[in-house]
């Protein structure tokens, strides 16, 4: 580990905020790949969020981690997070957001930090199956293990999600190149109690480093084929779904599994590498794959002058609110900055 520097990681948003401080995620002294925790609540806390599967009764528990990806309310997290869906349509996921204010002591945690997921998609593909064939089935499976969450809108109590600048070209992975792993490990399958929530919104986020020791571009067998690096390092439950930074504070990759480090034997974690996972474009299509920290949307614009009024992740979206304002104005195709005014236009 000699020259390993710790990684300065800000938010799409922070990153336009010159008062905003850098933040430098320090490992444990001794200990550079075990977890440690991060303490940044007006930062990272605000873009990756815990995740929970909440029942009929009400009931809530613990399942992963998703991260914001681009100021429109969607999520990603791996697919194996969520896919309680397929089998308990009874149970719905839910997103841990942050407060509008950070507060000392014991308070009551407002209902809107829970904000329900109002949509879960991931990117599916046809596998063969003998016995559906005879039938004239088709059977599918999920092509990767990543899912985008969309979530509800948001209440008045609850602080709007900050974003990671996501990287889906030009990186890649190199053998013994250091990587940053972020999530929630002290969740779990229990049920989740009030004190539990308290720590979860002032802690609760830990980051822990590893360093890449080998690359699967196919996946690492015919039943799970989602293209992954692997890290030594000490990734514990809980991280799944965590955004995976490279040294540019770039999101490069996703936890997706891990095995914990034991005596002896060092932890070994498989992050799903955005750069060759070909389903993630149509996946999350307000991805800007070149240019990490921008996003692909819709543009209402006034005539005159010519100004952008608002900006959507859908078109439908833009034309309902360009039929609501009653006055001339134009539907663009755009690339914008997160958090600016800077727009570009792109072919349609």
């Amino acid at each position: 580990m000699e020259g390993f520097e710790p990684f300065s990681i800000r938010t799409c948003e922070a990153l336009l905020d010159a008062e905003q401080g850098i933040h430098r995620y320090e490992p444990t002294q001794g200990k550079p790949f075990s977890p440690f925790e991060i303490h940044d609540p007006f930062g990272l806390r605000n873009a990756i969020v815990p995740v929970f599967r909440q029942d009929l009764e009400g009931r809530i528990y613990g399942l992963g981690t998703a991260f914001h990806i681009d100021g429109f309310g969607n999520f990603l997290t791996a697919y194996h997070v969520v896919d309680f869906i397929e089998r308990d349509r009874a149970s719905r996921p839910l997103l841990f957001l942050s407060m509008h204010a950070v507060v000392f002591g014991t308070v009551c945690i407002p209902p809107d930090c829970f904000v329900p997921v109002a949509g879960v998609c991931v990117p599916m593909t046809e596998i063969s199956d003998p016995m559906a064939e005879l039938r004239g089935q088709s059977t599918r499976e999920p092509a990767i293990d990543v899912a985008l969450l969309t979530a509800e809108q948001l209440g008045a109590a609850v602080r709007p999600p900050q974003t990671l600048p996501v990287r889906s070209r030009g990186w890649i992975p190199q053998h013994g190149e250091i990587v940053l792993a972020v999530g929630f490990p002290e969740l779990d399958l229990s049920e989740v109690s009030e004190s539990t929530q308290q720590e979860l919104l002032s802690e609760g986020m830990f980051g822990a480093y590893g360093r890449i020791i080998e690359v699967h571009p196919e996946g690492t067998s015919n039943s799970n084929r989602t293209p992954v690096f692997v890290v030594e390092s000490d990734w514990p439950p809980g991280m799944s779904g965590g955004p995976v930074f490279n040294r540019d504070g770039e999101v490069v990759g996703m936890v997706s599994r891990s095995l914990r480090a034991e005596a002896g034997l060092v932890g070994v974690g498989y992050a799903a590498h955005f750069g060759l996972a070909r389903d993630l474009e149509r996946l999350a299509p307000t991805l800007d794959k070149d240019n990490p920290g921008c996003r692909l949307c819709w543009g209402v614009f006034a005539e005159d002058p010519y100004t952008p009024l608002s900006l959507h992740a859908l078109r439908e979206d833009a034309e309902a609110s360009s039929n609501m304002l009653r006055r001339p104005t134009e539907i663009r195709r755009i690339a914008n900055r997160i958090g600016t005014g800077d727009i570009m236009s792109i072919a349609q």
